[in-house]
């Protein structure tokens, strides 16, 4: 037994440092544990605790192989019959429950077999069993796992055989134990108790404490597996803490397992805590503190046996009377991890209690983190704990019958709550401290009244507790600002984070929709209030504007809130709203009162101890219900006036706002109108997401979390924009799905960092001031989010860590996965656009968003080499034909694949084609063999990508996909093309034969129709370009994806491939300088585009005008209606005919005005010069490149085949 529970199923498996999970010793004390702040402790587990998921995917992948070869080769790992037979497989460990650290971990398959008829049994034949398994086990190895080595370590128990699988770059191992055992469960259900007999049988059969305890791994692993995947964090940074702190002379001492540290953790959550987000620096201080207390320490669980069986409540009363600490296993009441003085828990209690004071329990306030309280937990200023030896194995306290049966016993009448099983020993004479309330999930927290917000504060949507001062709502709330929602008794408790994706619009409506009657009560009574003040006040209001989420149609059940802009007349300019608001302020106040005294029937009004500065604030309040409203009155400029529907404020608006100087945001309310606009204008559907996405916000803010100083959360309104700007970029659609929709912003909250976002519906670059200060704007740190309707406000600003540490955890939960198991894909959305980058920032644009992995690039080749490998060696052994080679084309070949999903092609050649018109014949058949073969590669090769074969067969066409393991939304899909070999074994830098070409022209009836059969060419002729014209093609795909999103009419837009040629064609006659301006290239390609009439493209590099037949073709290829761009490969293949160049054209000259195409003064980027002679400018936009003679059909030019001047020496390198 390792200090992880690796082993978990021998008796006397005390941990000793250096095995198991402990990985390598530390070298300096503590390190980083204590080093990190309490806030950052959530990036610690992620960045550096949790395994790698290659390696975690690879070691997952060879055992299910090992457990595959154990249950089919038996027990006789040669000819034969086998001894014994596997009756099944459970894999168990901390990398079977979900808890295994990076580094050194364990894990431990468990083999039932049928020759065991009882736990007496496993120790009979164990030692021959054991043999027959390494044997099996130096024979499976014989075909090693891609990425890992297996040795076998010092064989130290006799109940298993132990090896390592070690990854090839030495950084992580897993310690495998493999367990012969007794099925004493047979095929358990989950969610149900084993039957008694199960443990009386045990208790009868003699064993030594824990000695059976590989009989009940599957009940142990799913004890943990079922926890919250941040209770799970929790536990690695205790058993992180554990690996780390213990000195080193402790080395030769019996240490607690890390298993019984897993356990006290989930009794810790369960006593002090129990919701899926929480603070990992209160938790783990709860944990520690519970270690202090170790000779307090009795914690059991009735989750899977209890003493209704007289037999199990006699052994449990005589467990719990043992020494403390005692843990019982939840699975195996046998095996007592705490091991009563056995063990040397002081080791950990004395290090334990020399952490309070380190930066993870110091708060950003400079508070210490204190921990949770429950019954059994620590109490601060009281020695011992809440729960002494229980007589009476059946008590349990009311408070957890719902938390997987964790047993506290109540005290007993005249006991000490907790007595010391060492009477007299010294008591605890710390000074009794005050821990702060817990934030309750639904109640709300108590805001500090100290903490102001900046001036021009709006729409921060944080929660207070009714009746008490509330801090209004820009910027976001501060540490324990805003509580979650969930839904008072609905008859069914939903969690966010378990509800079905299918189930989210249903949750969206029963929990998260405002309550019809108290929004029918507010606005009654705020009519009520605003026909006061038009009529009552001395400064008259030329308007009113509703605004907040309660205007905006976002605001969630239980709280919101109204923002209501007076626009008064006696305000001529943005300064005289800053300097009489405080002679306004007071009548306003009076009005408010009067209206008060005749009163909403079930609303209470309450004002808070501080407003706003130029503000005037109060809260409506439901009597019987929770919902309550938080209402900001804003006398204000009327900057903007009386717009009609879809007019936009004139420029000198905005000119007047940036020339006096204002902070960024301060004159927000002045655009509220606007702004409600701007989202009330939106789809339902869209407004439910946003709800969404505010009630995840709203539980993140919830939790008690020590920011660091000076931090906050970012606004909720951020989030309402950044939903907003992932359904426009990703969907546009009035129905979609809710999950995805919900996945995507998570997705977007993750690259905060990476965040450019804003809109230029009410304001545009035309303007030079507005033009200047956007620019400036660009320049600053992401994220960026501006306000549509005033672009002084970065709404962006805060701290979005935390948001992203628990996108990050929510992002494994069940509201993503399908119902047949997938999970929910977000849309394709890049948290920047091209559009919105400025021209001197495209290559940095590029390299943050459109290139691949190098990684994931170097992985998809290695499986692509074994896949070529395997269906050469392996299709039609029993045929005659033969494949001759496979070929790998597409963008991922070419160099030119965007990050994301790309294409490629595999090229099957066969020696059963004999001649292009014979790729028609026996398809089905070549296709049907390949596809074999790759089903068969599939499951037979390692492969570090996942790759996945459509289950449903065409015997036309065959793909398949390969997936990254470790990095979302990398896939490569693949076309298997079988196809003639025209070509043969083609020298690099050859022409080819023009008898292939005579023979394509001969056969061919479409364009392109035999393309596959030249992919070489066309691969080699991209891929031996610089690697920034590599980039220039991305860029341009990028903007051609783009496009296609766009709402077409008939028809369809021009071959990808096409602008791939189209931007070499660029480069070749425009620059030939490896080393260019990327804002000038693209530009030259828009501009092409908006020109394609008289486009006419090709190269001689591949065929020429040698051969008259081929030089006649050409001849009438190019005499054709312009647009040509002919495949330098197959002149057959003219990939400009017949498509929407209008359409793409539209788009280009769009995107020539945007900010990627305008220098910094604003001037337009001019495109390349296309460097031909004067007396050939007919060839700007028609020619070739390359040597030999070439056609022109310009205007002014007869269409008869010209002669180009010699070629230059770079144009011939071409």
């Amino acid at each position: 037994m390792t200090p992880s529970g690796g082993g978990d199923w021998g008796p006397g498996s005390a941990g000793t440092l250096g095995r198991s999970d402990w990985g390598r010793k530390p070298s300096c004390g503590a390190m980083d544990v204590y080093r990190t702040p309490a806030a950052a402790l959530d990036s610690l587990v992620t960045g550096r605790l949790q395994p790698p998921a290659g390696f975690v995917e690879a070691t997952r992948r060879a055992l299910g192989d090992l457990g595959a070869a154990l249950r089919k080769r038996g027990g006789h790992p040669g000819a034969g019959t086998p001894t014994w037979r596997v009756l099944k497989t459970v894999k168990g460990g901390s990398s079977g429950r979900g808890t295994a650290l990076r580094g050194g971990c364990d894990s431990e398959l468990v083999i039932f077999l049928n020759c065991f008829k009882r736990y007496e049994d496993q120790g009979a034949s164990r030692a021959e069993i054991l043999s027959k398994m390494r044997a099996l086990l130096e024979s499976w190895w014989q075909q090693p796992v891609s990425g890992l080595n297996l040795e076998f370590v010092e064989q130290d128990t006799p109940q298993a055989l132990r090896f390592r699988l070690t990854a090839t770059d030495q950084e992580n191992w897993m310690d495998v134990s493999l367990v012969p055992a007794f099925d004493a469960l047979g095929q358990h259900h989950s969610g149900t108790k084993p039957e008694p007999h199960v443990y009386s049988a045990l208790l009868h059969s003699g064993f030594q404490g824990g000695e059976h305890a590989a009989c009940f791994s599957e009940l142990r692993r799913n004890f943990v597996n079922t926890r919250p995947a941040k209770l799970k964090s929790l536990i690695l940074l205790v058993k992180h803490w554990y690996r780390q702190v213990l000195p080193q002379e402790a080395t030769g001492d019996r240490l607690p397992p890390a298993y019984a540290l897993e356990l006290l953790t989930i009794f810790s959550w369960e006593q002090g805590c129990g919701e899926s987000a929480f603070s990992l620096a209160r938790g783990l201080r709860t944990v520690l503190g519970l270690i202090e207390q170790y000779q307090h320490l009795c914690i059991y669980w009735t989750l899977n046996y209890d003493s209704k069986d007289p037999t199990i409540g006699e052994f449990l009363e005589h467990q719990l009377r043992k020494p403390r600490p005692v843990i019982l296993d939840p699975a195996d009441p046998t095996w007592d991890l705490g091991n009563g003085s056995a063990w040397r828990w002081d080791l950990l209690a004395r290090e334990a209690e020399s952490c309070a004071e380190q930066p993870c329990f110091q708060q950003s306030s400079g508070g210490a983190v204190q921990p949770w309280q429950g019954p059994g937990l620590p109490r601060t200023g009281c020695r011992g704990l809440d729960h002494p030896v229980q007589r009476d194995p059946t008590q349990r306290t009311s408070e957890h019958s719902g938390r997987q049966d964790a047993v506290t016993p109540k005290a007993v009448a005249g006991q000490s709550p907790c007595p010391d099983p060492a009477p007299g020993g010294p008591q605890d004479s710390r000074k009794q401290e005050t821990a702060p309330p817990k934030t309750v999930i639904g109640q709300p927290p108590h805001p500090d009244p100290t903490q102001r917000a900046p001036q021009g504060s709006r729409n921060q949507e944080a929660v207070p507790p009714k009746g008490a001062s509330r801090q209004p709502s820009y910027p976001p709330p501060q540490n324990a600002g805003a509580a979650s929602m969930t839904t008072p008794a609905l008859g069914k408790v939903w969690d966010l984070s378990q509800t079905p994706a299918k189930e989210l619009d249903r949750f969206i409506l029963e929990c998260l929709k405002p309550s019809p009657g108290f929004q029918r009560q507010v606005s009654q009574a705020l009519d009520k209030l605003m026909r006061c003040l038009r009529e009552k006040c001395l400064h008259k209001p030329s308007r009113v504007s509703k605004g907040g989420s309660f205007g905006r149609g976002t605001n969630l059940r239980g709280h919101s809130d109204a923002e209501f802009v007076i626009f008064l007349n006696c305000f001529k300019d943005h300064q005289d709203q800053v300097s009489r608001c405080a002679e306004i302020l007071p009548e306003m106040q009076a009005q408010v009162d009067s209206w008060w005294r005749d009163p909403v029937p079930g609303l209470s009004l309450q004002f808070p101890e501080h407003s706003l500065p130029r503000t005037l604030q109060f809260q409506l309040q439901s009597m019987d219900t929770e919902n309550y409203m938080d209402v900001t009155l804003l006398p204000a400029f009327d900057a903007v006036g009386q717009l009609s529907s879809g007019a936009k404020p004139e420029p000198h608006v905005y000119s007047a706002l940036l020339h006096r100087g204002y902070k960024g945001g301060e004159h927000a309310a002045c655009f509220s109108e606007l702004r409600r606009n701007f989202v009330n204008m939106r789809p339902t559907k869209l407004k439910n997401l946003i709800l969404l996405v505010k009630h995840w916000y709203h539980q993140v803010a919830a939790q008690d979390r020590e920011q660091p100083a000076g931090a906050s959360l970012p606004p909720a309104y951020a989030l309402e924009l950044l939903t907003i700007f992932a359904w426009e970029q990703g969907c546009g659609e009035e129905r979609f799905h809710m999950a995805q929709g919900l996945r995507t912003v998570l997705g977007l909250v993750k690259q905060h960092q990476q965040l450019c976002v804003y809109w230029t519906v009410y304001y545009n670059l035309e303007d030079p001031a507005l033009r200047t200060h956007l620019l400036r704007l660009l320049r600053h740190p992401r994220p960026l989010i501006l306000d549509p309707a005033d672009p002084t406000w970065n709404v962006g600003q805060g701290n979005w860590e935390v948001l992203a540490q628990e996108a990050a955890v929510l992002e494994t939960q069940a509201c993503f996965v399908n119902g047949d198991g997938t999970h929910v894909q977000p849309w394709d959305v890049m948290p920047a656009l091209l559009y919105q980058t400025p021209a001197t920032d495209l290559d940095k644009f590029i390299k943050d968003f459109l290139q691949p992995s190098r990684q994931f690039l170097m992985q998809v080749n290695r499986a692509v080499e074994t896949i070529c490998s395997f269906l050469r060696e392996n299709c039609f052994r029993n045929s005659s034909i033969k494949v001759l080679k496979v070929v790998k084309g597409g963008s991922s070949a070419k160099g030119t694949a965007l990050r994301g999903r790309s294409d490629a092609d595999l090229v099957v050649f066969l020696s059963c084609f004999h001649h292009f018109t014979e790729q028609g014949s026996q398809r089905a058949e070549v296709i049907s063999e390949i596809r074999a073969q790759l089903e068969a590669c599939q499951q037979g090769q390692p492969f570090e990508v996942k790759f996945e074969i459509p289950k449903r067969e065409n015997p036309r066409v065959l793909s398949f996909s390969l997936t990254s393991l470790t990095m979302q939304g990398q896939s490569v899909d693949f076309d298997v093309l079988p196809a003639f070999d025209a070509l043969g074994q083609l020298v690099p830098g050859s022409r080819p034969s023009s008898d292939v070409y005579m023979d394509l022209i001969h056969s061919y009836n479409k364009a392109g129709e035999f393309s596959p059969c030249f992919t070489e060419l066309q691969r080699d002729f991209v891929a031996s370009r610089p690697t920034k014209l590599k980039s220039l093609i991305r860029l341009v795909k990028h903007w051609y994806r783009q496009c296609c999103k766009v709402p077409k009419g008939k028809g369809t837009l021009p071959p990808q491939h096409g602008l791939e040629l189209l931007t070499v064609y660029a480069w070749e006659q425009g620059a030939q300088n490896p080393q260019f301006s990327m804002a000038e290239g693209f530009r030259t390609v828009l501009e092409l585009v908006c020109q394609y009439h008289q486009l006419c493209v090709y190269w001689t590099l591949n065929y020429g005008s040698e051969d008259g037949m081929v030089a006649d073709f050409l001849q009438r290829q190019l005499q054709k209606p312009r647009p040509i761009i002919l495949d330098p490969a197959d002149p057959t293949g003219n990939l400009a005919h017949s498509a929407r160049w209008d359409l793409l054209a539209k788009e280009a000259a769009a995107c020539t005005s945007a900010l990627c195409c305008l220098g910094r003064d604003g001037t337009p980027i001019q495109p390349w010069p296309v460097k031909v002679r004067a007396s050939w400018w007919h060839l700007l936009l028609g020619g070739e490149c390359g040597q030999g003679r070439g056609p022109s059909h310009g205007p002014g030019v007869p269409s008869a085949l010209l002669t180009l001047p010699e070629a230059s020496a770079d144009a011939r390198r071409w």
